[in-house]
Order: structure tokens, then sequence, then C-alpha cells
């Protein structure tokens, strides 16, 4: 489902302008009790339906059901001698129809009961095209066709087919709109560019709507079956792109109303009469589509549409004929809720708004009934003529009607935030924060420091969480603008929450001393008021400090902040209390050589340094085959990347992996890069996979054609491509409290990456393996038995197991401690010690054991596990242990010997 349509509500009333809202038409499920007696009929304009009825279809098609219930139930009412044909066409594939029809508007209701959605599950694009022919020659002139699939068109491509369908429309003068509820691929794809142009050719929209939204689609459908076959002109019809457009039309002395229609995600809209008068309009993006009728006896003459859209959009303008359905010699025959207009020397009723019928008999439309009745965000209010919004969830209303916050704060009762936890309300809701010693959402606090230790940070898991070193898991911030260097004030971080580390030319450290406002492109700069710690240090907690009108420390927050190994800073930053606060960062922290590549420079734009193509214009040799390829070996994915300054003076034909359809895609930036990105799964984009017991390797090639005009007037076209590989170790065992980092090595004409896996260890409360302990201590029993498993996590299919080499119990965190216990050694229990059982090992994605606690002599009453695992292939061989022997065989070569931990578990 891509985004929906803006929709036109105008909600004025008068001689010249008054609204049909497609978001808030009045409707109404039966009929008024004092419904006319129709001495004749009218024919009214035939409606037909091409539904897709593939099996994804199924609650599309119910939810049609109930919008066309609704739809003929209120034209009824608003015109109720008007007589049509409904027909109703079905297409599948490889099926196109069956064709029925009828008068009957009962027996056209059943219809739809006897529709099966089926099939289809597996091909997205649909014969629309052929169903749409069917539908053409099957229906009468002047009609309405709706199509409803939520797929492209499969045959968008048969010219024959669309010669015929161009022809019908054009000779029956049939409107086309299509109901669009999913999407193959792009809107921009051919398979669906058709619908636009059909709709385009026969005076029609294209909707893209979800299922829920379906009915808002109906609002113009409502407006053109209430009146005569043949009672509109089309004056006006253009489809535009995106972006602001003005253009002119004529409106003729005979035409009664004026009705717009558009579809497309309109922002503004305006209509300049002849006599320089404007209606403008307002825009709700709570719907999908609109019709706006403006106004009865439109001034004849020139006038002007002014509109823009966000992307395609389309306008559609009628003239309407005036007829006598509703015409009177006498005001005094319009039902008390209806208006009367004088219209060439008669009179015509009219309901009102918020009522429904021909003008002679109104009733009151209840606009709650529905969803896409009303605009109600949450709870809808029926009123006499109109409707309501109830008050939402976190107010309540007051004798007055008015609605006012509730303070959930004020009442235990009333919120879930933890006993530890603070609240503090807000405008319709509240939220709960931890103290700072704890960790949670508010709703769930704990104290995981005294587990995870100095060094480490805590994720939360819902009711558990687990430790993480912060200088191997957080975002970065590369933005120039944050120097103190930078001017502006601009620049606000109040969505700033988490673990991350600046780099680039801004500086690599925050800035340790007051910073003057007006700086870091901000009004109010953030400062560190303190020294960053020395490596070893671990994590502390320092006052960020923000300066605002000569005042230092205007605003304060808590900041921590971890030395990593090899010297650079992260900070666990928190969003700003307010706009335009921002953190700033030393530019004198750069510790090393500029960033930027051989064929950048750094330059000051717009106030801030960046790194930018170099503007040379010396001549220079065509080295195709030093373009330097950059390959990012992703836990999901691998990405293989030109940067685009190599690749300036060429005019790129194409990128592409080895299947073709896989395309590069230039990234934003002026030193952006064309990157190609392919998911890990053999075959997808051409990927070729390779396994062996040790790796899984993915590979694939990149492929670049391009061209270059020389100063002698004559292009050179260039070509080359690029193999690269990304692999992933099956047999190195990775630590619970960190991921590893993907290493990257590039060749000349090959790069190969390594990828990554995760594993954890979990405490279980008993033998079924089911229920986890989410306590960051465990104390137990010596006499209780300890239920550990081991489990596999990140992009590993699911033939891969997981082995457990050496698991081991030290009475410290430390993995290395001199004093261990072993629990399993080369993928066995430790025989020496009859309560271990290893229950599964080298057969799934999880392993297995269990042992009774025990302490150890002379050491505190707690201890630590520790596992050594590796990643098999069972396609290569066993990967289960054989420990029935004296002596056991590891066959599998170990590259890393990394840790997976957890504890403590003390002694009760």
């Amino acid at each position: 489902m891509i985004n929906l349509f803006f929709v036109l509500l105008l909600f004025t009333y008068s001689l010249q302008t008054y609204s049909v809202s497609l978001g808030s038409s009045p409707i109404s499920t039966s009929l008024p009790s004092t419904a006319k007696k129709c001495t004749e009929k009218t024919e009214s304009s035939s409606l037909t339906y091409l539904v897709d009825t593939t099996g994804s279809m199924e609650d599309d098609l119910a939810q049609l059901k109930k919008v066309n219930n609704w739809l003929l139930e209120r034209a009824s009412s608003r015109f109720p001698c008007g007589v049509r044909k409904y027909t109703m066409v079905e297409f599948n594939d490889p099926d196109i129809g069956p064709v029925r029809d009828t008068n009957s508007k009962t027996e056209f209701a059943e219809f739809f009961d006897g529709i099966t959605a089926y099939g289809g599950l597996t091909d997205c694009p649909e014969l629309a095209m052929g169903g749409l022919s069917l539908a053409l020659e099957s229906s009468p002139p002047n009609a309405f066709i709706l199509v409803l699939t939520d797929a492209s068109a499969k045959d968008y491509s048969d010219k024959a087919l669309l010669t015929k369908i161009y022809s019908l429309i054009e000779k029956k003068q049939i409107q086309v709109f299509f109901l669009i509820t999913g999407l193959c691929n792009s809107v921009n794809d051919p398979q669906f560019q058709i619908y636009r142009k059909i709709a385009s050719k026969s005076f029609g929209h294209v909707f893209q709507v979800s299922v829920s939204d379906l009915g808002r689609a109906f609002g113009y459908l409502d407006l053109m079956l209430s009146r005569p076959v043949n009672s509109s002109t089309p004056i006006y019809s253009k489809d535009y792109p995106s972006g602001s457009h003005s253009d002119v039309f004529d409106v003729k002395g005979n035409d009664a109303d004026l009705v717009l229609s558009f579809d497309g995600p309109i922002t503004s809209i305006s209509l300049v009469k002849p006599n320089g008068t404007i209606i403008k309009p307002s825009v709700s993006t709570s719907t999908i589509g609109g019709t706006v009728h403006i106004g009865t006896k439109p001034e004849e003459g020139t006038w002007r549409l002014n509109v823009t859209g966000s992307d395609e959009h389309s306008i559609r303008i009628q003239g309407m004929k005036e007829t006598n359905v509703s015409s009177t010699s006498d005001c005094s025959k319009c039902h008390p809720d209806a208006i009367c207009e004088e219209f060439s020397g008669r009179k015509r009723c009219s309901c009102k708004d918020g009522f429904l019928g021909d003008g002679f008999h109104c009733s009151d439309v209840d606009e709650c009934e529905t969803s896409w009745t009303n605009l109600c965000p949450e709870r809808c209010r029926n009123a006499l003529g109109s409707y309501f919004c109830g008050c939402p969830l976190g107010y309540k209303e007051t004798s007055e009607k008015n609605c006012v916050d509730i303070n959930e704060c004020l009442d235990p009762k009333l919120n879930d935030c933890h006993s530890l936890a603070t609240c503090t309300n807000t405008q319709g809701n509240y939220s709960c924060s931890c103290p700072g010693s704890h960790y949670g959402d508010g709703r769930h606090c704990y104290k995981c420091s005294d587990v995870c230790g100095q060094d480490m940070d805590c994720m939360n898991h819902g009711e558990s969480f687990k430790c993480f070193d912060p200088c191997m898991d957080h975002s970065t911030l590369n933005e120039p603008w944050r120097s103190t260097d930078s001017p502006g004030d601009k620049h606000c971080d109040k969505d700033k929450r988490g673990w991350y580390r600046f780099i680039g030319v801004g500086g690599i450290r925050m800035a340790e001393k007051c910073v003057k406002g007006q700086s870091c492109s901000t009004e109010a700069p953030i400062w560190m008021n303190g020294s960053h710690p020395s490596p070893g240090d671990g994590i502390i907690r320092l006052t960020a400090c923000a300066e605002y009108n000569d005042d230092c420390c205007h605003w304060s927050t808590v900041v921590q902040v971890k030395t990593c190994p090899i010297g650079y800073h992260v900070y666990k930053l928190s969003e700003t209390r307010k706009c335009p606060f921002a953190y700033c960062t030393d530019p004198k922290s750069l510790n090393e050589s500029c960033p930027c590549a051989k064929d950048e420079e750094l330059r000051l734009v717009n106030g801030a340094y960046g790194c930018y193509c170099k503007d040379e214009e010396e001549d220079f040799d065509i080295h195709v085959e030093d373009l330097e390829l950059t390959l990012k070996c992703n836990r999901n994915e691998m990405k293989a990347s030109f940067r685009t300054c190599q690749l300036k003076h060429f005019n790129i034909k194409s990128v592409h992996l080895s299947n073709s359809s896989c395309i590069a895609v230039k990234e934003a930036g002026n030193n952006g890069l064309f990157s190609a990105t392919t998911p890990l799964q053999g075959g997808l984009c051409g990927n070729k996979l390779y396994i062996n017991d040790t790796h899984a390797t993915y590979k694939n090639t990149l492929y670049v054609q391009m061209e270059m005009e020389t100063e002698q007037l004559i292009i050179r076209e260039y070509s080359t491509e690029r193999s690269f590989a990304c692999s992933y170790p099956l047999d190195v065992n990775l630590d619970l409290d960190s991921l590893l980092t993907p290493v990257i090595s590039a060749q000349t004409y090959e790069i190969q990456g390594s990828g990554e896996f995760e594993a954890q260890m979990l405490l279980y409360k008993d033998g079924t393996f089911l229920n986890p302990y989410n306590k960051t201590t465990l104390t137990v029993s010596t006499a209780r038995r300890l239920y550990v498993g081991v489990i596999l996590e990140g992009q590993t299919n699911s033939h891969y197991a997981i082995v457990m080499k050496n698991c081991y119990a030290t009475p410290s965190r430390h993995a290395n401690d001199s004093v261990q216990y072993p629990i399993i050694k080369k993928r066995c229990a430790n025989k020496k010690d009859p309560s271990i059982r290893v229950i599964q090992n080298g057969v799934s994605r999880e392993g297995r054991f269990s042992l009774r606690m025990f302490k150890f002599i002379g050491k505190e009453h707690q201890i630590y596990l520790h596992c050594q695992v590796g990643i098999c292939n069972p396609g290569n061989g066993p990967c289960k242990p054989s420990c029935s022997g004296v002596t056991t065989h590891d066959s599998i070569s170990v590259e890393k010997h990394l840790v997976i931990k957890c504890g403590p578990i003390a002694q009760k």
C-alpha cells in the first residue's frame, strides 16, 4: 500500500459556492419513509464494476459490497425515480469473466455474494486490460466503470487490446475509475501507468486507497448517479506532474452547476472567476480524493485554475445541465430541511448539508454510521444535520461539551508507570521515565549496572535487558555544522536519543568549554561541562550545558560518555527540551588528516565545511580500471558502491548487478555514492552462494556502462565490471555483549568482506526451555538445576546449527579468569560431573544443557557462565558431536575464540 490521496473539502454555502465533500458527505442507510411515489422513471448513468477476484482481494470485495450498498441507497434517496443498468465483470489470471447485469439494485447486491476470491497469490500483475475490454463491451453508453484491483496490469503492452479499449471509450463516452488497493512495483512502472493513461482518456481518475478507505473514493459517483444520464459536459481535464501549475478554462452560459474532481496528493488549489473573485477551498489530508461542487449558475467566461501537488495529480471539471428532477413552482413544497433556489424561471429544492433526499423529502444523515463519512480521528457523535467528534482518549468532556485533558499522573489507576518511575502528564497522554540509576521504558525499570559493569550499557528487551558495548553499537553524526566555528541558529537535536559518535570535519569530540550562542548553527549550543574520560575509565556521567542569552548553563542534561579503545568517544545523548538546541563539536579535536578522498576537497559552503568533488579542468588519462569500489557486508545485505566524484566526467548509462533488473541508484549528497544493494539470498540479483566448512560466501558482479564526450567532438564508451564477495564465518564464536564489526578487504577486481552473526545465552526456569528468567541477577539454591540455552540469531539461514564447543563457569565476569570449571569440553559434557546433561548440541539454532548449581571454594557465592560457540552447516557433514566414545573429535576449524556469557548467578 502506498501513500493516500488528499481530499478537498469546502463547507461554505452561498449563491456562488457550496460543497459536496467526499470525506463528510451525509449518508442514509434506508430511504425516507415519505419517499416520492414515481409515476414515471428517468434514466440515469449505468454502473459497471470490474473486479479482480484473485485470492488477495477477499477483504477488498467484502468492503466493496458495503460501500456499494451505501452508494446505491444514497443515490436512490436523492434520485428516487432514476433507473440504470448494473453490470458485474470479473477478471483473474488467466480467466476473464463472467459478465452479469441487471436493472435491480437488489439483484446487483446479490452479485457480490456470488464472487469468490481465489488463486493468483504468487503472481502480482493481473489481466486488467482484458477485463476492462470486456467491461466496456458489456456496458451501455455514458456508463461509469469502477475497476477494483490490488495489482498492476500484466497485459499493459498489448497494443491491439489497448486500441480496442480507447476506441470503445471514445465511442461510448464511458468514464473509467480505478480503485487501486495495492502495488506490484513502482507507481512509475508502465504496468501501473497504463491506469493513468486510460483514466485521462475517459475523463476518469486513479485512486490509490487502503481497503478501509475505499468508501471515500465514491463521492463523485454519489453526485453523478443522482442525476439523469447525459446531464454533464466535460469542460477541462489535465494530468499534472508534481509542482505548481496555472491553467485557464472556459465556462458557457448553459451550465447550471460546476463540479471539480481530482485525485493525487494536492496540497493547495484555488479558482479565479472571470470577475476576479477567488474561490480557495481548504485542503484536508485525512482522506483520499476530492469532489467540489462550485456553486450554481457559474459565471460565464474564462476561469483560472491554480493547483499545487506533491506528486502526480489529475483535475477534471464538468458543467452540469439543469434538470427538472427537483423543480417546483412553489417553494412551500420543499421539505423544511431543504433550501429553495430559482433557476431558469423555476424553483429547485435541495436538501441542506447533513440531510439526504430529493429536496421534497429530506432525512437526517448519521455521518457516524460509516467510517468514510466523517473526519473524526476517534469518537464520532451524530447531531441533527451534522455530527461532532467526541473527546479522544486522554480527554474528558465537560458539561459545556468541551474536551479537557485528563491528568493520568494524579491517579495511579490511570497510568501504568513503574513504582520507581516519574509520571509526566502531557496533553491527551502521559509519559513514564525511570530514575537515573535504572534502565527501562518507564513502565518497567531495571537496575542493570551491577550486571553489565562500568564498561557496558543496557538495552531494553521488554521485561528484560541485554548488556552491550556502546563502542561497538552506536550511530554516527557526520554534520559539519556542529563545529563551534559554524554560525547560524536553525539546527535542533530534539530527536536525538541513544549512543552516538561524532565524525567528520566538524570535529570528533564535544566542546569542553562554554560555546557562544549562535554557534554550531544553533541558537543554544550544548557543550560538555567536564573533561572526557580516559580509556579504561568505562562509562561516566557528565553534565552537558546549553548556552543561551549569555548564560553558559541556561539548561543542562546528563550525558554518558565512554572513551573507546582506539581513542574515539561515544556519547549517550537525550533529546533537547526545546528548539533550537544542538550538541556542538570542537573542530580542534580532529586528530587525523582531511577525511576527503583524493578527488575531493574540503570547502566551506553555507557556513559549514564538507567534502566536495574537485573542480579541476586539467587533462587527464581515463583509467577505468582504477575506479575504486567500496563494499559493505551488512548482516542482511551487501552493498557495492562507486563514489560519484570518480564518475563526474562520465555520462553514466547504467550500473547494475549480475541481474540487470537490480540497478544502482545515486545516493544523496554532493560526494554521494552510486550504490547497488542486494539481500543475502542465493540467486537473488544474480547472487551466487558458496558454502564450505567454515564460511558462507555470497558473490556478485557490479557492471558499469558509461560514455564521455571529448574535445574532438566525439563520444567514447567505457565499460567495466567489478566482482565482489561477502564471506560470513560459520565457525566464529561471538560475544553476546557486542557485535563484530564487518571486516572488509579490497582487491583490484574482487572485494571480499566478512559478515556477522549474533548469539545469546539465556537461563530458563525449567526443563521445557520455554520460560527464561528476566531478572538482572538470579539467586538459586545449590539444590536447584540450571537450564541454559544458547541461541543463534542474525542473517543465518534456517539450515545452520549452533555448536557449543567449550562452556565453563568462572567466579568473575572475566572469561579469561584463571579459575574455570568446565561444563562442555570439545562439544561434549564434562564426564567428571554427572549432573551435567547436554540436551541439544549441533542440531538446530539453539543449544541446550543443564547442570546442578554449585559454588566455588573460597570465592564469592556467584558464578558466571561462558560458552565458545561455532556455526555449522549440516549440508557439509554432521554437526552433532559423537560423545559416546572415550575421545571426541572436533572437525570444525575455529578461526576465532569469542565468548558469550551470562551472570551473575548467586548461591542462596
